[in-house]
């Protein structure tokens, strides 16, 4: 079954500004936290047993934050889940839209493993930038980790 030309045209503008965003979030510096010396973690789920361990001891939500009775909704949004939350949950889902948008931006059918190779260069790709060019970032081996999972699941959700 052909796609319609017009449905891939609006999907590839769809990932075009998927992208954009993703660049902006991943590759853009960092000015609240410059460190000046380049930082990496190349031991698998390291980041990901930390990021565990402080939601097994301080919980998900940050309630020190909701007891302030907060208003703002940007803030609410922001400050009301904990770092190590936000993280985990972040780095899966901020791939989930590349494993979706991709096969659908595409007139041919998307295998897996192009899909796999896909979503597992590009958070390679972007941790390698983030290490040679970005002192503000940290290049961690679990991002990529995380990053493929969302990936896949957005993969799986495209498939059902």
């Amino acid at each position: 079954m052909a796609k319609n030309n017009r449905v891939v045209f609006l999907f590839k503008l769809i990932f075009l500004a998927y992208a954009a965003c993703l660049f902006m979030m991943t590759l853009l510096p960092d000015s609240s936290n410059i460190t000046y010396e380049t930082t990496l973690n190349i031991i698998p789920f390291t980041s990901i047993d930390n990021f565990f361990y402080d939601m097994m001891s301080n919980g998900i939500i940050d309630w020190n934050f909701l007891a302030t009775g907060p208003t703002n909704f940007q803030d609410i949004i922001m400050y009301t889940f904990t770092d190590s939350f936000k993280n985990l949950i972040g780095n899966i889902i901020l791939f989930v839209p590349l494993g979706l948008i991709y096969p659908l931006s595409r007139k041919k059918k998307v295998r897996f493993l192009e899909i796999f190779l896909i979503v597992l260069g590009t958070p390679c790709t972007i941790e390698v930038i983030q290490y040679l060019f970005l002192t503000s970032r940290r290049a961690d081996i679990d991002d990529i980790i995380l990053n493929l999972i969302g990936g896949l699941i957005g993969y799986c959700i495209f498939k059902w």
